[in-house]
């Protein structure tokens, strides 16, 4: 039987990871998951990774829990919105997740964003075999990068092109290590967490970096709420006053409106 490299993926997220596999495995398919229907109308909404293998005209097919994948050599997970029943991986054992942190660091649905709020100054990605537990898997492969001050979004993009340039280094026959050291878990957020307003200024700009993909972070300013994208730390005119000082924004999104400068939000208001 011939043999084929899986991939399970399911929203933008996991474009990148899948571009890369594209690029460097001929014998490669996708399992996604199937449109969801949503609005008045119930209409079927295909996710951004079904969309892509249909731009590239590659083979893909909606997942099925109760299926065994008989001619996967192995699976690499990213981003997919499922998690595999025990069932599932009793017979589906070579399964590998992409998981954005340093594992056992950062467990969980919201790594990247969460080791902002945390102020670290490293994270990375690891390869792990999936295990009945939540990201508990032996590693078989991790890079570090440095986020000090950065947003997730730059985070997002440097983990893409460091596992694009380390892919060929990842072995998948390993056996992988155990995890070891200190670890901690991750929640997801809800759009409380994203309310900067009652924030002290450290607090407001780890935010505004941490969720400028999942948010934006919003503050009440002008009695309406104000989604803010990027802040700088030189003083200016351009203000907003928080509990122990002044934020200066750079990119909003005014409430019904388009992103624009702060600058010129203010002058709109004058």
């Amino acid at each position: 039987m011939i043999k084929f490299k899986y991939f399970f993926g399911s929203d933008s997220r996991s474009i990148p990871f899948l571009s890369t596999l594209y690029d460097e495995i001929s014998n490669l398919k996708v399992i996604t998951l199937q449109p969801n229907k949503k609005g008045r109308g119930r209409l079927s909404s295909s996710n951004p990774v079904e969309l892509f293998c249909i731009e590239n005209s590659i083979d893909f097919e909606y997942f099925d829990e109760s299926k065994t994948y008989y001619d996967m050599e192995f699976g690499i997970v990213a981003s997919f919105a499922k998690i595999f029943s025990n069932t599932f991986l009793d017979t589906n054992s070579q399964l590998f997740n992409i998981h954005l942190s340093l594992l056992p660091k950062y467990r969980g649905p919201t790594p990247v964003e969460s080791a902002i709020l945390n102020n670290e100054d490293f994270s990375g990605y690891t390869v792990f075999k999936i295990d009945k537990n939540i990201d508990t898997g032996k590693i078989i492969f991790q890079n570090s990068l440095n986020i000090k001050n950065k947003y997730a979004s730059e985070i997002y993009s440097e983990i893409y092109k460091l596992f694009k340039s380390d892919f060929s280094s990842i072995n998948f026959n390993l056996e992988g290590v155990d995890q070891s050291g200190d670890s901690s878990s991750t929640r997801k957020f809800l759009k409380n967490d994203f309310s900067i307003t009652h924030s002290s200024i450290n607090e407001a700009k780890n935010k505004i970096r941490a969720f400028d993909t999942l948010g934006p972070a919003f503050v009440e300013f002008k009695n309406k709420n104000l989604k803010i994208h990027s802040y700088s730390d030189l003083e200016n005119k351009g203000r907003i006053e928080l509990e122990d000082g002044n934020l200066y924004p750079i990119q909003v999104t005014p409430e019904g409106k388009r992103t624009m400068s702060f600058d010129d939000y203010l002058r709109g208001l004058k």
